[in-house]
């Protein structure tokens, strides 16, 4: 009998390894700012309806988990930062992305990034030189929870 439960041991003991909690990240969970949770402002939502159209608009703001992501490109993951330029510099131009507004004049103070072909779903810092200014834009990578 007691060979019985000796040879049983061992077996628990995998079952529960097997089963344990993982502390490997989830790849499908993505952190957000806590700004994600206040209501997109008139300025998002003019963003938005220029850059996708009025019928994006209300199927984002339909759907909690593409307003959290929109809230946080525009929040949180684009940056505006002023670094001297120097002719010589490795950075990629503005211009190179496509842009679904090519007229548009850069203002820092009214940059709709959604204008833009960026890869917001990449894990990887971007930046990009606008072009003969001292501005540069940053776009920070998603971050797993």
């Amino acid at each position: 009998m007691k060979l019985k439960y000796f040879v049983l041991l061992p077996l628990f003991f995998t079952f529960s390894f097997i089963f344990s909690q993982s502390d490997k990240h989830n790849p499908w969970i993505i952190e957000l700012g806590e700004s994600v949770d206040n209501p997109l402002t008139n300025k998002e939502i003019s963003f938005i309806k220029s850059a996708l159209g009025e019928e994006a608009y209300y199927r984002i703001i339909n759907v909690k988990a593409l307003e959290q992501n929109i809230k946080d490109i525009l929040r949180n993951r684009v940056q505006i930062l002023t670094k001297r330029y120097f002719p010589y510099e490795k950075f990629p131009k503005l211009s190179s992305i496509t842009n679904s507004n090519s007229s548009q004049i850069f203002n820092k103070y009214n940059f709709n990034p959604l204008f833009y072909d960026f890869d917001f779903e990449s894990f990887k810092s971007q930046i990009y030189r606008v072009d003969g200014t001292d501005y540069i834009i940053n776009i920070i990578p998603k971050r797993l929870k």
